[in-house]
């Protein structure tokens, strides 16, 4: 993250492969008052990720922003209600700081009523 007197906030986006590139795309859309980071982990499930940067968080500001974009993994696994918990055990734990969800994307290889996107409707 960068430290500099210009940067009056910070964006942290953690999250699974579909945050992939959302860190540059942000950084291109917003001034140089942002500083955008990114913790991208492909396959993880909400466990691991919001486990990835907890000692990240804890430096950040009031100001600051934390973008988390998973649970598709544990969706696919049947295991949603699990990646609720640590999602809510996170928002919980880490008060001092913005906290963006984004939700999950439909599955667009499988019909609109399959179990798995029904699931994914539950979830978000």
């Amino acid at each position: 993250m960068k430290k500099t007197n210009n940067i009056k906030q910070n964006i942290v986006i953690i999250g699974d492969s579909f945050a992939r590139h959302c860190a540059a795309e942000l950084r291109h859309n917003l001034d140089t008052k942002f500083a955008v980071s990114s913790y991208v982990k492909p396959g993880a499930g909400m466990s691991v990720i919001t486990h990835t940067v907890k000692e990240e968080i804890g430096k950040l500001k009031s100001n600051d922003v934390v973008v988390v974009w998973g649970g598709s993994i544990d969706i696919g696994k049947n295991n949603s209600q699990e990646a609720l918990r640590h999602l809510s055990n996170f928002v919980e734990k880490i008060q001092k700081v913005n906290i963006v969800v984004m939700s999950a994307p439909p599955r667009y290889d499988l019909i609109l009523s399959s179990c798995v996107n029904n699931e994914v409707v539950r979830f978000n």
